[in-house]
């Protein structure tokens, strides 16, 4: 399935994916900061996929589209494309633009439920947009694939537009994905009643509590060992 416009609002040079867990997971500033140290496009959290635009404020060309598998290689028309993992732990995530603003009509991407998903993200005119700074039409075009796989570093297939090679080393090693464990405030890592607790304050009922609960030890099953005993 294939959703599109030409008036997705960024600002400041992001949008999003969020999902309604985000509460609990999402640090904007440590999301913009790994995509700019890393892949130069974008970084996955539990819950949150941060975008990162040439467009300083404006509207961009967007297509996102819910996939089963993986889809084939980047076209050469896309000059900066990277693939990234997410976890949702409540089986939603919708479109955002930078002032939390949900953009409805894109429909749930996490569309096989509550687990690890991978989005590919690919750009193109992040140049222009940097170079106009704020538009009232579209400059530069963004297309969004996510579909349900197991979690694995990020893939950067290309990075070519002169915005992205000014943040983007080579050398660097792709960044890891996040478990939700590790994206908790270190306080509550350690046990569940923490979770529990955290979760209340932010409005979640008992059911709500639990689920969050099963979903972070669910994604931490298949956590790569590091050798580090147990939190």
């Amino acid at each position: 399935m294939q959703w599109e416009t030409e008036t997705m609002q960024v600002a400041y040079r992001l949008y999003y994916l969020i999902g309604r867990d985000s509460d609990l997971f999402h640090r904007e500033k440590d999301a913009t900061d790994r995509a700019l140290a890393g892949n130069s496009l974008a970084a996955a959290g539990p819950e949150h996929l941060t975008v990162i635009t040439g467009t300083h404020t404006g509207a961009i060309r967007l297509t996102v589209e819910k996939r089963s598998d993986e889809p084939g290689p980047p076209p050469a028309q896309w000059e900066t494309a990277a693939d990234v993992s997410l976890y949702s732990t409540s089986g939603r995530l919708w479109l955002s633009e930078w002032a939390g603003k949900l953009v409805d009509s894109a429909g749930n991407l996490a569309h096989t439920g509550s687990g690890w998903y991978r989005v590919r993200v690919q750009a193109r005119g992040r140049d222009r947009g940097a170079a106009h700074g704020t538009v009232q039409s579209w400059v530069e075009e963004h297309l969004l694939s996510i579909w349900p796989a197991r979690p694995d570093p990020d893939k950067v297939h290309r990075v070519t537009d002169t915005f992205g090679l000014h943040y983007y080393d080579p050398q660097r090693p792709n960044d890891s994905p996040v478990y939700p464990a590790d994206a908790l405030p270190w306080a509550i890592k350690r046990d569940n009643a923490g979770i529990r607790a955290w979760a209340e304050q932010l409005g979640y009922d008992a059911p709500g509590q639990d689920r969050i609960v099963a979903a972070i030890h669910a994604a931490s099953l298949g956590k790569p060992s590091t050798g580090a005993p147990p939190e």
